[in-house]
């Protein structure tokens, strides 16, 4: 087995067929085939299933998948660090939280000269730590509170993540300024059975400890999902509807959106996730100090 053959394999998976993934990899396709079918008989294993509308990655195919990404990954590290070049990206994975782009801005600013590309991606908490697992990204953004705490943090210890404290919250309600419920001081749960609630859409639905949103859903309630950040505003500017989280808004949400105070919530924590094989880059600590700094001037005027 060689890098080949792990480069190979990701674009098997990623193309859906080995005649696509031939033609991206500029490769024969029996060549491919030859190659793929060597590396099945090598580790004993069958990596694909093939059939007439293309491949599936088996089982075994998945895992092997993980381990070539985590490799890869690794010796693109590894390569940039000898070669003294810029470093090609720095990628953060979070859950959706607007207030972010400030402190990713002023990365940006900061370390142009050494980084190529920088990226923000706002997408699913699996999707979160299956980057910072396989080394994609280099800091993932969550919430942790006492539903999730011990799945999350098993998990970490599994796939050797480790996280830090950015700062404590007490759930807030979104709600847009004119609505039923704005002239109240604080929400309780009981006020909210009646209106339908917003929520951001998980790939493992029914599983609380990879939600996004801090409260559950109330029984016979109407649910709306969406995986965008932009939708879920709309959808509050312009309905009854309400969402839960940490309570920070920033730039023109502000002027659409109130926040009311959740009185029976539990404490809850943002936490950023790095994977603890790969050293922090200077990009991340400055990442992670400038969140800290504008969540404790948030916080004070609470």
């Amino acid at each position: 087995m060689n890098l080949q053959h792990c480069r190979y394999v990701i674009q098997i998976a990623k193309a859906g067929s080995f005649s696509q993934a031939a033609k991206d990899l500029f490769v024969t396709q029996p060549s491919l085939s030859s190659a793929v079918k060597d590396l099945e008989g090598e580790l004993g294993i069958s990596l694909f299933t093939r059939s007439k509308s293309g491949v599936l990655l088996t089982e075994e195919g998945s895992d092997f998948l993980v381990y070539a990404h985590r490799i890869l990954a690794q010796v693109s590290m590894l390569e940039n660090h000898y070669q003294g070049e810029k470093q090609k990206s720095f990628i953060v994975a979070s859950q959706h939280y607007d207030f972010l782009s400030q402190p990713f801005l002023k990365v940006t600013n900061k370390f142009q000269q050494e980084i190529q590309s920088f990226q923000l991606i706002e997408t699913t908490t699996k999707r979160i730590l299956e980057s910072l697992r396989d080394f994609e990204s280099e800091v993932g953004i969550i919430y942790l509170d006492q539903k999730n705490q011990q799945t999350l943090t098993r998990y970490f210890k599994q796939e050797k993540l480790s996280y830090e404290v950015l700062g404590e919250f007490k759930t807030q309600i979104f709600l847009r300024r004119d609505h039923p419920l704005s002239t109240k001081k604080t929400i309780q749960s009981n006020d909210l059975k009646e209106f339908p609630q917003v929520r951001f859409i998980q790939e493992e639905q029914g599983f609380s400890h990879f939600d996004e949103d801090p409260l559950e859903i109330n029984k016979n309630q109407i649910s709306l999902y969406t995986n965008d950040r932009g939708t879920l505003m709309n959808l509050l500017a312009e309905s009854d509807a309400y969402a839960s989280g940490l309570g920070i808004v920033a730039g023109f949400i502000k002027k659409e959106i109130i926040l009311k105070p959740f009185g029976d919530s539990l404490t809850h924590q943002l936490i950023a996730v790095t994977n603890s094989q790969r050293k922090k880059s200077s990009a991340a600590i400055e990442f992670i100090s400038e969140i800290k700094e504008i969540l404790s001037i948030d916080l004070s005027y609470r």
